[in-house]
């Protein structure tokens, strides 16, 4: 699914006096046929004027999609750091835009999203990616690649710490989790300490 018009959605919804949800969230693969919207409390309204208020496309985009530009970023660490290109430098580039999109969300209400008409009712409900989602799919994958690559690890341990310096409280628990992971990580792949304690050492640049 590529994107929704809300603005639509929620004024077929008041009209009818009820609660639409958006079944698929923004970037899910749509099986056709298979519902798009649910109705809760009334009468279904006009098929015609709701099918107009959603988009669907073979290829997802950056239009309302919260996760997609941080799959791309991800895709292209993963694909930096396979042995066929093994290009650290540009997977420590790509963790500088996923810790600095992470930043820039870390206090925005993800999750559900419930969009209300003039009158203050809930007349949308839209799911999307909460911040738990986000920092897996930052991290998840880039973080078990990292083991060959103290460039990388290194950066990630910066990231992990200055998203742990200034996400709330309530949303350190995922990134400190990652942090732990990779400590492990290092510690089953790295046996030599010096060169563990190297390659867990925060910085920024990764190495110069």
């Amino acid at each position: 699914r590529r994107d929704v018009n809300t603005a639509r959605l929620v004024r077929a919804a008041r009209r009818q006096g009820v609660v639409l949800r958006v079944i698929p969230r923004i970037g899910d693969f749509v099986v056709p046929g298979t519902p798009m919207l649910a109705v809760h409390g009334g009468a279904v309204p006009p098929r015609l004027r709701l099918r107009s208020a959603v988009s669907v496309s073979v290829e997802r985009t950056l239009n309302q999609d919260l996760a997609f530009g941080l799959r791309q970023l991800a895709d292209i660490a993963l694909r930096a750091l396979s042995t066929s290109v093994n290009d650290p430098t540009t997977a420590v580039q790509c963790l500088d835009r996923i810790v600095q999109f992470l930043a820039a969300v870390a206090r925005l209400p993800l999750g559900a999203v419930y969009h209300r008409d003039r009158a203050g009712r809930v007349r949308l409900v839209q799911d999307g990616p909460g911040w738990d989602d986000l920092v897996d799919l930052a991290f998840e994958e880039i973080r078990w690649c990292v083991a060959g690559s103290p460039q990388v690890s290194r950066r990630l341990m910066a990231g992990l710490d200055d998203l742990l310096l200034i996400v709330p409280e309530d949303r350190r628990k995922s990134p400190a989790r990652h942090r732990e992971l990779l400590v492990q990580t290092m510690e089953r792949a790295v046996p030599v300490a010096a060169d563990r304690a190297f390659a867990l050492l925060p910085d920024r640049q990764g190495i110069g």
